[in-house]
C-alpha cells in the first residue's frame, strides 16, 4: 500500500459565543484567538465546494505534484 500526502485548502465557517463587556471587546477576543482555540470553541463546518488539493506526494513513484498534475494522474487511472 502506498502513502499519499496532500497539502489541501478549505474554506470553513463557524459560530462561537463569546462573553464580553461590549461588542467591540467580543470582536477583539474573536480576532485574537488562535485558529486552534477558535476551532475548539466553535461549531464549524465546510460546504466542501471550495476544498482543493494544492500539492500531492504520491509516494516513491512520483515527485510532488501540483493540483493540475495530480488531477491528470488521477483521471488517467
Amino acid at each position: 500500500m502506498t502513502k499519499y500526502r496532500f497539502d489541501w485548502k478549505d474554506v470553513i465557517h463557524g459560530s462561537i459565543e463569546i462573553e464580553a463587556n461590549c461588542g467591540n471587546d467580543a470582536e477583539e477576543i474573536l480576532m485574537n484567538m488562535s485558529l486552534n482555540d477558535l476551532l475548539l470553541n466553535s461549531q464549524y463546518n465546510s460546504d466542501k465546494n471550495e476544498r482543493e488539493i494544492r500539492f500531492a506526494d504520491a509516494g516513491q513513484h512520483f515527485q510532488s505534484l501540483d493540483k493540475d498534475d495530480w488531477n491528470k494522474l488521477r483521471d488517467s487511472l
